[in-house]
C-alpha cells in the first residue's frame, strides 16, 4: 500500500501528466467523482445541493506546492469570492486552506498574512452556521509550521479550525495542548508516505493510532474546554467507535461531526443523514482536479476502477 501510494503522489507531482490528463476530455468525467465544479458558481450550486440533503460543506480551491506570487493571487481571489458567496447564500461559510497554496513555499510570514485576510473575510459574513476557515495539515515537515499558524490565529481571536494527522509519532502530544485550548480539530488518519522515523506505517498502528485519538478529542475534559471533534474518516469503525465515545461521555450530536470526500463512499454519507450524525463533504474545485483525484486514487486502490470506467466511457 505505501509502493502504491508513493506512485501515486509521484502522479500527482508531475506537472507533464498533469498537463496531459487534464486537456483531455475523456479524463475530465474522472474529475466529476471527486470535484464539485470547475469554478465558484458551480462550488456553491453543489454545495446547495448537499445542504438540500442536510450535508454541509467545506470548500477547498484546488492547488498546492504553489511559489508563483501570481498563482497564489488568483487563489486568494477565488477563496474570497467563495466565501462571500457562501455568507450570500446562508450555508455555513467553511472553506479549508493548504498553508503551500497561499504562500508558505515563499515564506512562511506571506503564508500568514493570506491566512489572516480568508480568516477575517469569514469571520465578517453573517449567518449561524458554522464558520470556520480549516487549516489542513500536510506532510510532516511543515507540522510545526502549521500549528504556529493555527495558534496565531486563535490568538487573534479569529474562526479557524486545525487538521491533525494520527499517525505521527508527535499527534498525541499536539492534541493535549488543543484540547486543552478548545480548539476545533478535524482528525484524519494520514495520507502521506511518511518515514516510520516520523509515523507508524501499518494500517493496524494506523487505526489504533485514530482511536487513541478520539479518545483524546471525546474525553469529559474536551466536551468542558469547548473541543469540537471532526472526524476525516470514511470508516464506519471508527465513526462507530466515536459514536460510542459521545454516547458515554455526554457529547450531544450538534458537538461533533464526520467529514468525508466528495464522491466516497456516498450511500454511506446518505446513511449517516439519515442516522442524525452531523456530516460535513470537503469539496474541491478549480481546474487543477488530476492531482487532487489521483491522491484519492492513492488512498484507496479500488477508485481506480473508476478510473478505468471513466477511461472508457462509462464513468
Amino acid at each position: 500500500m505505501l509502493l502504491w501510494q508513493k506512485m501515486m503522489i509521484l502522479l500527482a507531482r508531475s506537472e507533464r501528466i498533469t498537463g496531459l490528463v487534464q486537456s483531455s476530455r475523456l479524463m475530465a468525467r474522472f474529475a466529476g467523482q471527486f470535484v464539485g465544479g470547475g469554478n465558484v458558481p458551480e462550488a456553491l450550486a453543489c454545495a446547495t445541493d448537499l445542504h438540500g440533503w442536510d450535508a454541509a460543506a467545506s470548500l477547498f480551491y484546488l492547488g498546492e506546492y504553489v511559489d508563483d506570487p501570481v498563482e497564489i493571487g488568483l487563489t486568494m481571489d477565488q477563496l474570497q469570492a467563495c466565501l462571500a458567496g457562501l455568507g450570500n447564500a446562508g450555508l455555513d461559510v467553511h472553506v479549508s486552506v493548504d498553508p503551500t497554496q497561499v504562500g508558505s513555499m515563499i515564506s512562511w510570514d506571506v503564508c500568514r498574512d493570506n491566512v489572516i485576510v480568508l480568516a477575517r473575510h469569514v469571520a465578517e459574513q453573517a449567518g449561524t452556521g458554522r464558520n470556520v476557515l480549516m487549516l489542513d495539515m500536510e506532510d510532516s515537515s511543515v507540522t510545526g509550521q502549521t500549528l504556529a499558524l493555527y495558534d496565531h490565529l486563535r490568538e487573534a481571536r479569529l474562526p479557524v479550525g486545525i487538521t491533525v494527522q494520527a499517525y505521527l509519532h508527535r499527534t498525541q502530544n499536539d492534541l493535549t495542548g488543543l484540547v486543552a485550548n478548545g480548539a476545533m480539530v478535524r482528525l484524519v488518519k494520514g495520507a502521506f508516505a511518511e518515514r516510520a522515523s516520523v509515523a507508524v506505517t501499518g494500517r493496524v498502528d494506523r487505526d489504533t493510532a485514530y482511536r487513541k485519538a478520539m479518545v483524546t478529542l471525546f474525553s469529559p475534559e474536551a466536551l468542558a474546554r469547548g473541543v469540537y471533534p471532526v472526524l476525516g474518516t470514511h470508516d464506519h469503525r471508527m465513526i462507530d467507535f466515536a459514536s460510542h465515545l459521545a454516547q458515554e461521555n455526554g457529547w450531544s450530536p450538534d458537538q461533533w461531526e464526520v467529514e468525508m470526500l466528495l464522491g466516497v463512499r456516498p450511500d454511506f454519507q446518505r446513511c449517516l443523514v439519515e442516522r442524525e450524525i452531523s456530516l460535513r463533504l470537503y469539496l474541491p474545485f478549480g481546474r487543477d482536479w488530476f492531482p487532487y483525484s489521483i491522491r484519492r486514487v492513492g488512498e484507496n486502490p479500488k477508485n481506480l476502477a473508476f478510473v478505468l470506467r471513466s477511461m472508457m466511457g462509462r464513468g
